[in-house]
């Protein structure tokens, strides 16, 4: 078994820069998808977006620089092409825009073993459970959009049977975030999870004054409150807040989360397959945090192959706490097959029963017709 292509497709995907977190308005998602094709014709898809630079170069990236390193490779050896990957970085290192685009070619690997063992991603990566929790994430800033309004739309989330939501906080004062806060919790009613995410909008102080504010409203979890490499600062807030910290969906490596884990940076390991490094550090990432007593959680806020791929990866792990159902980001959404975004019973999803991470309708022909649709609309 060889692997005859290695490529990369991009899609931008246009908003109409209303939406906004704390670090950035949406004018369009990048979203770049990863083929992996063996000798067999066999096709493994991944997925993943750029958190460190534009996408077009996490494309030239993977066409450019790692298809002649893949290419001829057998797919079921993972880690030693990712360790000839990894020889292209100086002294070895892999960092920013390199590591999305080891991301995504990780997870791709994954599908395709999967694909060709004829089995699903979940129970090839040692099935823990058929179903997995998450949450509707959402409670973005928009133009003239009130506290009420965010209720409204929390309010709607626990309508289609979320038992948890995730809004963000840090973009506005910080008495405005907690009448949003008090909004969304009266939305939910009292019995719901309620997490808001600051995205390191705060410095230290700031965000134990916005914990300490936000105590009377029963916040499962307060997600990076301060700055990405601020780990003594995450400790601080996560021992003194009174709310216990997640944190950070944006740190790549075993490394780094054996680092924020050590000091107690975080109560719950917060990582995104298409930044940590794939799905093959992600299991690293969780037997670190598994050996410290700490659960993880998955950040997906991309098109839906990253979330089937977290829903099986969640799946395969005892001490996953949930998965992020994002209720902006929902990228080819309507493709997938139907039970891909089920709910059951308390919010929770099961991991396609298919091959690989079942996303069969992602094809290189596919993404071509849809980015052709997408150009053609805006004319």
């Amino acid at each position: 078994m060889k692997i005859n292509r290695v490529f990369a497709k991009q899609i931008n995907f246009p908003m109409n820069g209303e939406l906004r977190n704390t670090a950035f308005t949406f004018n369009t998602k990048e979203v770049v998808f990863v083929f992996v094709e063996s000798n067999t014709d066999v096709i493994g898809v991944g997925e993943l977006w750029s958190f460190y630079g534009s996408a077009s170069i996490v494309v030239d990236i993977i066409n450019k620089d790692f298809a002649p390193l893949v290419i001829g490779e057998d797919p079921h050896f993972i880690e030693r092409i990712r360790e000839r990957i990894t020889g292209l970085a100086p002294i070895g290192k892999m960092e920013g825009v390199m590591v999305n685009a080891l991301s995504g070619l990780d997870i791709a690997l994954w599908d395709l073993r999967a694909k060709i063992l004829d089995i699903p991603l979940y129970q090839l990566l040692g099935a823990h459970s058929n179903h997995v929790y998450t949450y509707a994430s959402g409670g973005l800033y928009g133009p003239n959009k009130t506290a009420s309004d965010l209720g409204k739309e929390v309010k709607g989330y626990r309508d289609d049977g979320f038992t948890g939501v995730k809004i963000k906080v840090g973009g506005l004062s910080q008495r405005e975030d907690i009448e949003r806060i008090a909004a969304a919790r009266k939305a939910l009613g009292p019995d719901a999870r309620l997490m808001i995410d600051a995205m390191h909008a705060y410095t230290v102080p700031e965000a134990l004054g916005m914990a300490r504010k936000a105590l009377d409203h029963d916040i499962y979890w307060f997600e990076s409150p301060v700055a990405l490499v601020d780990t003594e600062g995450h400790a601080i807030v996560n021992s003194q807040g009174g709310i216990p910290v997640c944190a950070n969906e944006s740190l790549h490596s075993c490394e780094a989360f054996s680092e924020l884990i050590r000091r107690r940076g975080a109560e719950y390991a917060h990582f995104d397959l298409c930044v940590c490094g794939g799905i093959t550090e992600a299991r690293k990432i969780a037997a670190v945090a598994q050996a410290h007593g700490v659960p993880i959680a998955l950040h997906a806020a991309n098109a839906v192959c990253l979330f089937s791929a977290s829903v099986h990866f969640a799946a395969s792990v005892s001490n996953c706490d949930s998965v992020e159902n994002h209720q902006v980001h929902r990228w080819l959404n309507e493709y997938a097959p139907s039970s891909t975004m089920k709910l059951l019973s308390g919010s929770r999803v099961s991991p396609l029963d298919s091959p690989g991470h079942g996303m069969d309708f992602l094809t290189p022909e596919f993404i071509d017709n849809i980015s052709k649709e997408i150009i053609e609309a805006a004319v």
